[in-house]
């Protein structure tokens, strides 16, 4: 079973990648979406190991961090759950090319391609995350450099220095 530490150390590598492809690979906002995902992955995974639990499932996690769950002791605010909601339907959105509506695939019947505006949401739902588990459990995570042309310096997003 991972450990709380391997899963924040995960989360770290993968915010990493993140600022590294993003200035890097300027043509990758599928796998920006997706490292945001799966930063915030670890970041919930690091939460339920908080409880000694962990998961093999996005469905079992879901239902162990879910707010509805009332008996749940691993359940987070509605407004991080949300977050972490969107951007697991913004990573499907981006890994199969496909419109995903509250966990369920729509058939629009074109491909659904990955903007800017897609990237932007992605960042931002992943800072509730981070604020999330730092303010929960006083890790420090650094903030990494991004552009995205969707973001402005006016937005309190405490994770990122805008470039």
């Amino acid at each position: 079973m991972a450990h709380i530490e391997d899963h924040l150390r995960q989360a770290t590598r993968n915010l990493k990648f993140l600022e590294n492809i993003n200035q890097l690979v300027t043509d990758s906002l599928d796998w920006q979406v997706t490292t945001c995902f799966y930063t915030a992955l670890h970041l919930i995974n690091a939460h339920l190991a908080n409880f000694g639990m962990q998961y093999k499932t996005h469905h079992d996690v879901d239902d162990a961090i879910n707010p509805e769950h009332r008996l749940s002791p691993c359940k987070i605010s509605e407004d991080t759950y949300k977050a972490y909601k969107m951007l697991y339907n913004l990573s499907r959105r981006s890994r199969y090319l496909v419109m995903v509506t509250n966990n369920r695939v729509v058939d629009t019947g074109k491909t659904e391609l990955t903007y800017c505006k897609h990237q932007a949401r992605a960042l931002r739902h992943l800072n509730t995350v981070l604020e999330f588990y730092c303010g929960q459990y006083d890790a420090k995570i650094s903030s990494v450099k991004i552009k995205c042309e969707e973001l402005s310096g006016a937005e309190n997003l405490k994770y990122y220095s805008l470039v």
